[in-house]
């Protein structure tokens, strides 16, 4: 199997079409919808890529961030927001943090920046 991509959105649609999306693309899925269950699946799965939302539950994006800096963590992060990016730059700076997306976002544009961002790995 592929490389495997964690995906984290408390919206179960953004998880479905994401997990379809990439999954057709090669990809093992991991899903979560909280930011706890983010990091438990981190500790477990180790994926090579993060796709995550940062308006979370039971921890915020950036309560996962700085989980995933006090882990040592190096593997690259995109976040998707609803929020104005420029909003979260400061507590998304992170070198692991490789891009700042906006929702709604592009689906072809997802695919190429997801693929971009593992081959750079």
């Amino acid at each position: 199997m592929g490389n495997k991509v964690l995906i984290v959105d408390d919206q179960p649609g953004i998880r479905m079409l994401l997990e379809e999306l990439l999954k057709g693309d090669g990809y093992e899925i991991i899903t979560a919808k909280t930011g706890k269950q983010a990091c438990e699946e981190v500790t477990k799965h180790n994926p090579d890529l993060i796709l995550m939302d940062y308006r979370l539950p039971t921890m915020s994006g950036g309560e996962v961030l700085e989980y995933l800096h006090g882990q040592d963590y190096h593997k690259p992060v995109l976040i998707m927001t609803g929020l104005s990016p420029k909003s979260i730059a400061d507590e998304a700076e992170y070198p692991f943090v490789k891009e700042i997306i906006s929702k709604p976002f592009d689906i072809h544009v997802m695919r190429e920046l997801v693929a971009q961002t593992i081959e750079d790995v």
